[in-house]
């Protein structure tokens, strides 16, 4: 296998690389709030002047071509961790970012390791691997609970390079080989990696990039559909997702329409405050008992809705009880001295048919009943009675 041209590699690499520095850096500039791209910018910006100095060889003494350009690579790895540490919701461990480089300056103190070619390689290959195979760690833990696409194929191209490093440190060990000077950077099998491990980052930066903005999409979209104080869905991202679900199972679920009893006179007479904290514990109290599959929103000022997919009328009638009965139970305001309590509203598709305007209106019908017969009840009226109202514009 023919070796590649030194000085094409070096301003290849450098040029990519610095771009690509540059790019995570303006996409940082432009959303302060995602903060790994710094730490890639910086990392990929890093590998550029230790590319540099190792393409001098022979030209600089070294000191800078060997010792200060792999300690400068290596710290670009450690960049690279931290960032993914970031990325997945962690503090970074800033001994990370430098323990590559500083257990590399310490082995450059020992002269025989530093004449020697073959340690060198063993141990900038294994010192970059353990950087990357960690960052590799971090994100596959993180699949688990946020399944981005570009987050799994990350993954893969990670995985990928961290196995190239290991690969190229073992090698080393069997096949150890001693080459003096530039011979050692025009090392044909030596080259050919460096080639693919240039192709390898350049694949893993554009997934980094994607699988960031991918969550700062997911994020903007989930702030679109959810309540700011309550976290419940918002009123048209549960109209949406309520209609998918009755697509799919018509007959199934029982809805469930809350109405905060007397919420305006816990304003006026205890503030906003303890009004926003009744309205927040009920949508805390609701999201505990869910289950995989239900849908809840705030549906405007107190009222809030519950389609539990997978309960029957009856079900479904046990657990707006117990829903009702906790909350009564619940104490606001200063001292805890304040009790609330809240009508509930049930309708079923099984009973209604699976027209969504209907079975809100018919659960809607419920409350009223529910406030007529004394309030803190939960209350059904006949569907047959019912005429269909329009549910929300969307």
């Amino acid at each position: 296998m023919a070796p590649l041209d030194v000085h094409t590699l070096v301003l290849v690499s450098s040029l990519i690389l610095g771009a690509l520095g540059a790019l995570f850096l303006v996409n940082h500039h432009d959303d302060r709030g995602r903060r790994e791209l710094r730490d890639w910018g910086l990392g990929f910006l890093l590998v550029v002047p230790g590319v540099v100095l190792i393409g001098e060889r022979d030209q600089i003494p070294d000191l800078w071509s060997i010792g200060v350009a792999n300690a400068t690579i290596l710290l670009a790895y450690g960049f690279l961790t931290t960032g993914v540490m970031r990325f997945v919701g962690r503090r970074p461990w800033w001994g990370v970012a430098f323990a590559g480089s500083a257990i590399w300056a310490g082995l450059c103190l020992w002269p025989e390791f530093f004449g020697r070619f073959d340690l060198r390689v063993i141990a900038v290959s294994g010192l970059s691997a353990a950087a990357v195979t960690l960052a590799t760690v971090f994100l596959v833990l993180r699949r688990r609970v946020e399944p981005l696409p570009s987050l799994s194929r990350s993954v893969l191209v990670l995985g990928g390079t961290a196995a190239l490093l290991w690969i190229r440190a073992g090698v080393m060990v069997i096949w150890p080989i001693e080459v003096m000077g530039r011979e050692a950077i025009g090392t044909a099998w030596l080259t050919w990696a460096s080639l693919a491990l240039l192709v390898l980052t350049l694949i893993a930066a554009h997934l980094m990039l994607a699988m960031s903005a991918e969550r700062a999409e997911l994020h903007h979209r989930l702030r679109a559909e959810t309540d700011d104080l309550t976290g419940a869905l918002s009123r048209g991202a549960f109209v949406e997702r309520a209609r998918e679900r009755l697509a799919e199972a018509p007959e199934s679920g029982t809805l469930m329409f809350f109405d905060i009893d007397r919420f305006k006179s816990i304003n006026d007479l205890h503030g906003h405050g303890v009004g926003d904290a009744v309205l927040v514990g009920f949508a805390d109290l609701v999201a505990a008992q869910m289950r995989p599959g239900d849908l809840f929103a705030r549906w405007g000022g107190e009222e809030f809705v519950l389609f539990a997919v997978d309960r029957d009328f009856v079900a479904g009638r046990r657990s707006a009880e117990m829903i009702r009965g906790a909350f009564s139970r619940l104490r606001f305001g200063e001292g805890g001295t304040l009790g609330a309590t809240v009508s509930v509203g049930l309708s079923a598709p099984a009973l209604t048919g699976p027209d969504l305007d209907r079975l809100v209106a018919w659960a809607d019908a419920g409350v009223y009943a529910a406030k007529r017969a004394g309030r803190d009840r939960v209350e059904a009226v006949d569907a047959r009675a019912m005429p269909i109202a329009v549910v929300a514009e969307v």
